[in-house]
């Protein structure tokens, strides 16, 4: 993204806390029905059609379309989404209101959300990929989202390998890492975010609301939850030492399933008809083709959006290496490497793929040269690096030099605690005594 749209904001007749109002203001420029120019008044909806653009007024006889040259917007230009919204929700508004009730109960179930995913270690952190998607959602929606109460679009990032988003209706787009890593371009991934934005302009959440479901789905889903977090607290305890990278991901495959599962999009009302979908996808398009034929955004070249979302690249290939998925592990992978950008955890991850998939005297050195990368690098110090060394030496018949690097992997894990049952001291034992055998000293 090489530079941003320099747009001013929508001023929405939002005062503090007090309640939306469904509609903008303009001013008369030409008499319209018993308004004079000068007049101010108030625009309930807007369309286009081949003779221009037209607002929504109440007129002496009722509701009426006028040309939009009979009025200017007090309120600065009109955004993408704005239009969408006065075309399609604006007259929805005005005649049923903001129904709040329905609207409590769906922001109250994001909060419970939010915070659940926080709890449990769902939310991905990374400052500079954060900082990426918000410069996007400046793009995407610079204004605030027209709703009951202030709120802007913002973007949660889950920890999960399974391709997901949804909203909900608070302006919160969800997405997991797994999602943002099958994308190869900021305009693929910019078009995802526009799809998702038309869910929430258009309040599909709202309209899909079934309060009975609501509250069933709610209090199962998070009771559910809770025994499922519960049980993988435990495992998940014995990975948080730093010596196993990212183990416990697949341990929180079962609550990332659960994450983003139907109990609670049912619940959110994010389940869309095809109907919903397609009209959400098409504006979405829209949105995006505007954007280039405006010429005033540069999409990011592909390698700098890549480097972008690295993070997410790595994070997906280990929960895909962790889950038996080898071949798409190796994907993410080469994603990694062909950018040349790989650190040592994705030099470890590799070591052990080619490993995991192949067993050639050239595959083996492949995996030894990846390995002594990895160590040399020392970016993040894992000693699982030296278990992984001694593996592929016994591979390729040397087992001297494999004994002295489960020495040395002994050395290091013997003062850690809460090892995992597999790769602790007792671990290392077995190799040495394993080592001694294959060299006829036992």
């Amino acid at each position: 993204m090489n530079k941003l749209i320099s747009a001013g904001l929508l001023i929405l007749l939002i005062q503090g806390n007090l309640e939306a109002q469904p509609y903008f203001r303009g001013l008369v420029l030409k008499r319209i029905d018993q308004f004079q120019s000068g007049d101010t008044i108030n625009i309930y909806g807007y369309r286009e059609k081949p003779g221009g653009e037209a607002y929504l007024i109440r007129g002496r006889s009722g509701d009426k379309y006028v040309p939009a040259d009979k009025i200017r917007l007090l309120d600065e230009e009109m955004g993408y989404w704005q239009k969408v919204w006065l075309m399609n929700q604006a007259s929805h508004v005005q005649s049923n209101g903001w129904q709040d009730d329905l609207r409590i109960a769906l922001r109250e179930d994001f909060y419970e959300y939010a915070s659940q995913m926080e709890i449990n270690g769902l939310v991905f952190r990374d400052e500079y990929l954060e900082d990426y998607l918000k410069q996007l959602i400046y793009i995407l929606h610079p204004q605030m989202l027209i709703k009951a109460e202030p709120a802007r679009l913002n973007i949660l990032m889950i920890r999960a390998q399974k391709p997901e988003t949804f909203v909900f209706n608070n302006g919160t787009i969800v997405i997991t890492t797994g999602k943002i890593a099958k994308t190869s371009s900021e305009k693929e991934l910019l078009a995802i975010l526009a799809e998702q934005t038309a869910h929430i302009v258009l309040d599909h959440n709202l309209m899909n609301l079934n309060q009975e479901v609501h509250s069933q789905r709610s209090a199962e889903f998070w009771s559910a939850f809770a025994t499922i977090a519960s049980a993988i607290a435990m495992e998940f305890s014995n990975f948080r030492y730093g010596t196993n990278f990212n183990a416990g991901d697949v341990v929180l495959a079962g609550l990332t399933s659960a994450a983003i599962s139907d109990a609670i999009m049912l619940s959110a009302g994010s389940k869309f008809s095809e109907d919903q979908k397609r009209t959400a996808l098409e504006l979405g398009r829209d949105f995006v083709s505007q954007l280039e034929k405006n010429g005033n955004f540069d999409f990011l070249p592909d390698k700098e959006y890549m480097i972008n979302i690295s993070s997410v690249l790595s994070l997906t290939a280990w929960q895909e290496y962790h889950n038996y998925n080898y071949d798409q592990s190796m994907f993410y992978m080469d994603r990694v490497f062909d950018l040349g950008i790989a650190n040592e955890e994705d030099y470890l991850l590799r070591a052990k793929l080619i490993r995991t998939l192949s067993n050639t005297v050239e595959s083996n050195l492949e995996a030894l040269k990846l390995i002594n990368t990895a160590l040399s690098m020392n970016d993040f110090d894992f000693v699982e690096a030296l278990a992984e060394k001694g593996l592929i030496l016994i591979r390729l018949g040397e087992v001297d030099q494999a004994r002295t690097v489960f020495e040395e992997y002994r050395t290091a894990v013997s003062g850690m605690h809460e090892m995992p049952p597999g790769r602790d001291a007792t671990w290392a034992n077995r190799m040495l005594i394993k080592c001694d055998q294959l060299m006829l000293k036992r």
